[in-house]
């Protein structure tokens, strides 16, 4: 599967961060994340949102490099032994937890020198809030898998999609890495391609309670904290 477009909400512009600062191409209002069209919707409020980017499994080193020259990172390197995976974190203007992680042996590019924006590949993590064991039955109908973690177990996480491009299911509440920040549902649009058994796009629209409870939104908001599926 791959991210093809998302959608956030932000309580402001984005694009000099992402364009001008992390040197991501901008297509108007998209930023182009590699295979991943990312905008950003303006709206009052503190929506934030925890994601992550996926740079190549053989480029973390000139990545964490390119990172650092650029933005603040919180902490230290993460090391996901079972994924065999490296990460780190930062905040976007809007406060948003953005990861950049790369798994090894995966989508290498096997380039050396200096890093560029153009080398991520995408999206890699997006984290959606809520009724967990809901949002799975949901996802599952779309052709997605849990591939780690779980639903069965309080304040534990559940991934769904695949290794490297993945949904993040967590419960309202939780702590996001590595700021310990508690999750909360904000709304998400997403388009999804590559879906085994799928030769069409798939978008996911998640629902907040305040997305919900605009009268614009009621025909296809209810009930809130919901997937809705095209």
């Amino acid at each position: 599967m791959r991210f093809a477009e998302v959608t956030l909400t932000a309580p402001r512009d984005l694009g000099d961060f992402y364009g001008a600062e992390l040197g991501l191409p901008l297509d108007d209002d998209v930023i182009v994340a590699g295979e991943t069209r990312l905008r950003f919707e303006v709206e009052d409020g503190g929506d934030f949102y925890h994601f992550a980017l996926l740079v190549p499994g053989d480029r973390f080193d000139a990545a964490l490099a390119w990172a650092k020259d650029r933005v603040e990172l919180i902490g230290d390197v993460f090391a996901f032994e079972a994924w065999d995976a490296r990460a780190v974190y930062f905040h976007d203007p809007a406060g948003s937890i953005v990861e950049l992680i790369a798994h090894h042996g995966l989508e290498e590019n096997g380039r050396t020198g200096g890093f560029a924006a153009e080398e991520l590949v995408g999206f890699s993590e997006l984290g959606l809030v809520g009724d967990q064991p809901l949002l799975l039955q949901q996802l599952e109908a779309a052709g997605l898998e849990l591939w780690d973690g779980t639903i069965e177990e309080p304040d534990r996480l559940a991934f769904v999609g695949e290794r490297g491009r993945t949904f993040i299911l967590a419960p309202p509440g939780r702590g996001w890495l590595p700021t310990g920040r508690p999750a909360e549902p904000h709304p998400v649009e997403v388009t999804i391609a590559g879906l085994p058994n799928q030769e069409r796009l798939v978008t996911v629209c998640y629902l907040s309670d305040a997305a919900a409870a605009d009268g614009e939104k009621a025909a296809t908001a209810a009930p809130s904290n919901r997937l809705l599926l095209g």
